[in-house]
């Protein structure tokens, strides 16, 4: 059995003609009973029973009819989500992300997407920027908000730049530089640090050991904290000082003082990155809304 015919059937049972039917499907009366003539044969029953004044449905007829009408509906409803996964509209989205990178805005960004995309299924995993390459690779996530690809990803992965942040100084309250509005790097060669750990953002640290060295100096480091709340909850506690990005403000930070440097160093960019083939439709409305979202988002973190 064809879904075209069983179409054709429902259409004569439901309006009980003939003619009916042909005028809903858009065809002639001779192909609407060819069509019923050749489905009565298949099944080797009669499913209407009609005469020059009326058209009746058969006891079989009215079987097929009820289990017809599942079908089309099925029918209907799969044309419906495969329409719908086509426009990114249903599916699942895992979106790996660095809350001290982006915890401000990313809550707005699933809020919006839900409501835009009901039927998708979101799901938020915090992860460092290694773990972010490790899940792409096991096809954990489908996109991840962290620092700047490696070279060897970028053929794997593409990049859309989020915003620009800021390396700072940052120091206890009580600290003999906590006053001060700005601070040239070099005045922190004599210092204990606090650095985040090379293994969660090798980019990161090696941007940071770089800069130390331009400015003079090995920094002294006495700890490498794998999250960036310990980070500053280790130099509140005054164990030492530490550069990091100024983005970790927004994290709880009693007895801590930031202060810009002076020159600035370079920029930390925090980038979306997703599979660059094949995209997706799902992951293709996500990354459109961050696009729609960039102007909000920089004015946000600036």
């Amino acid at each position: 059995m064809e879904l075209r015919t069983l179409k054709t059937f429902v259409s004569v049972a439901t309006h009980r003609s003939f003619s009916a039917a042909a005028r809903e499907l858009h065809t002639v009366q001779p192909a609407i009973s060819r069509q019923i003539a050749d489905l009565e044969a298949e099944l080797g029953v009669s499913l209407l029973w009609r005469n020059t004044r009326e058209v009746k449905v058969t006891a079989p007829g009215e079987a097929l009819l009820e289990e017809a009408q599942r079908m089309l509906a099925l029918e209907a409803q799969a044309r419906k989500r495969v329409a719908m996964a086509a426009s990114g509209q249903t599916g699942t989205l895992r979106i790996g992300y660095m809350s001290s990178a982006c915890a401000s805005f990313v809550p707005g960004l699933m809020r919006d997407f839900a409501s835009d995309h009901p039927e998708v299924s979101l799901s938020l995993h915090e992860m460092s920027a290694q773990q972010q390459l490790d899940a792409f690779a096991r096809d954990e996530i489908d996109v991840g908000l962290s620092r700047p690809l490696p070279g060897e990803q970028r053929d794997s992965l593409t990049a859309l730049a989020v915003y620009e942040d800021r390396l700072m100084a940052v120091v206890p309250e009580g600290h003999r530089l906590a006053h001060r509005k700005r601070l040239a790097l070099s005045e922190l060669a004599q210092e204990d640090f606090v650095l985040f750990q090379r293994g969660h953002a090798t980019g990161l640290f090696d941007q940071i050991i770089s800069a130390c060295g331009d400015a003079g100096f090995s920094p002294r480091i006495q700890r490498q904290p794998a999250l960036m709340q310990t980070l500053l909850s280790e130099v509140a506690a005054g164990l030492g000082v530490a550069i990091a990005p100024g983005c970790i403000r927004r994290l709880q930070r009693d007895g801590c003082q930031f202060i810009p440097l002076r020159p600035a160093l370079g920029a930390v960019p925090l980038e979306l990155h997703y599979p660059t083939t094949p995209v997706r439709p799902v992951i293709e409305a996500f990354v459109a809304l961050v696009e729609q979202r960039l102007p909000a988002i920089r004015q946000q973190m600036a």
